[in-house]
């Protein structure tokens, strides 16, 4: 599973966490996430998951991974 996110994080230019976000933000419309954050910065990444588009594939990979 990891190998998947970390594959999909690279083609993206994103995080790992913004991977595992942009699924649960794709997942379900009726999500709200709470992610911890520790800085500003912090926040900032988490917050550009929502740029982060995975394609049907992708999602398909993740979901049967999660």
């Amino acid at each position: 599973m990891q190998q998947n996110i970390q594959a999909i994080a690279e083609k993206h230019g994103a995080t790992t966490a913004q991977v595992a976000l942009a699924w649960l933000l794709r997942r379900s419309a009726n999500t709200l996430l709470i992610p911890g954050t520790r800085s500003l910065a912090h926040l900032q990444e988490n917050m550009a998951a929502v740029q982060v588009k995975l394609t049907d594939e992708e999602f398909s990979l993740l979901s049967k991974s999660f």
